[in-house]
């Protein structure tokens, strides 16, 4: 059997974590009124991949009470595809090539194709003299229409056919649970050595920087890999330096939720910028509006080439910010 993607039954946790790797969908689970993400035994789908997961890093029991299962060959040439195209974007990156942000957007959006959910409707903007025509000759698929105010624009939505939709779920799922695996190693592994890890997130974690090297000393007898590093798989820090060579540390953050915090970092010259995450937020918007909003706090501009908030006058991390 080469794969498999099946519902099962959790009838027993061994190991309740902190980092929960089971998911409780409300959908399947209606009767339970717990969070999603919980150390509950419940109904969850799962492939291959998650199902090991669970059994290696929690411990859980389970009935499989329907699926369907592979019992060919796997294809993995998507393997060879990705690290062509993560060692090309390494070349531009060392070259100061724009185009690494190209091949970076590709790699980032090939498990979103590949899962990528039918598109039901669509959205075209016309002229108003040309609005009337439009709507006779697209009455039949017109969800509804409305004027653009301040224009001469009318914007229409449509029904749009699924019947060419196309997807490969089947790679997506074993693309996002494999990602998934890759955290859990990291994850567990610094719950299992009781690592306080403040924050997590899809491809990130922020722990005490002494951390570290405990962590990746652990992580390397566990599965005999390296785990610093700027290859595929690996972690390094991603907190903008705010003098090129100088490694910057977050000396305070504050989290305030999913994709949304705020970082004060600092390096060895006692130099202050922020790092700042506020998920479909641009990040000049998010300065332009913290400074009209508290006049009286420090102001900051968004410096876009090292991708960090500035704050404008003398300041080091014993400044009182506010």
């Amino acid at each position: 059997m080469s794969g498999f993607f099946v519902l099962i039954k959790i009838t027993e946790i061994g190991i309740p974590r902190h980092f929960h790797l089971i998911v409780c969908d409300p959908e399947l689970n209606p009767e339970l009124n717990v969070p999603r993400s919980s150390n509950t035994c419940c109904l969850m789908y799962v492939d291959h991949i998650t199902l090991q997961d669970l059994i290696k890093y929690q411990g859980v029991k389970c009935e499989v009470l329907q699926g369907y299962y592979y019992d060919g060959n796997r294809d993995m040439r998507i393997r060879d595809e990705v690290k062509k195209l993560f060692e090309l974007r390494l070349k531009y990156k060392k070259e100061e090539n724009p185009l690494q942000e190209i091949i970076k957007l590709i790699l980032n959006s090939i498990y979103g194709k590949t899962i990528l959910s039918p598109i039901e409707s669509k959205i075209t903007i016309v002229d108003d003299k040309d609005a009337i025509r439009y709507a006779i000759r697209n009455y039949n698929h017109i969800v509804k229409f409305e004027g653009l105010d301040g224009s001469d624009k009318t914007i229409f939505k449509l029904t749009k056919s699924i019947c060419r939709h196309f997807n490969f779920c089947p790679l997506g799922v074993n693309i996002l649970s494999m990602s998934k695996r890759i955290m859990n190693e990291v994850f567990c592994t610094a719950e299992d050595m009781g690592l306080q890890i403040f924050y997590q997130d899809t491809d990130s974690m922020h722990l005490y920087n002494e951390d570290i090297p405990k962590l990746a000393a652990e992580f390397k007898k566990r599965y005999g890999l390296e785990l610093i590093g700027k290859n595929l798989g690996q972690f390094h820090s991603d907190f903008a330096e705010i003098t090129p060579g100088k490694q910057s540390l977050a000396y305070k953050s504050i989290f305030c939720g999913k994709k949304t915090y705020l970082d004060l970092l600092t390096n060895d010259l006692n130099e202050v910028a922020f790092h700042c995450r506020m998920k479909g937020v641009k990040q000049d918007v998010i300065a332009l509006t913290a400074n009209e909003m508290f006049p009286e706090a420090i102001q900051c501009y968004y410096n876009e080439d090292k991708n960090i908030h500035i704050p404008v006058g003398t300041y080091d991390k014993d400044s009182e910010f506010s």
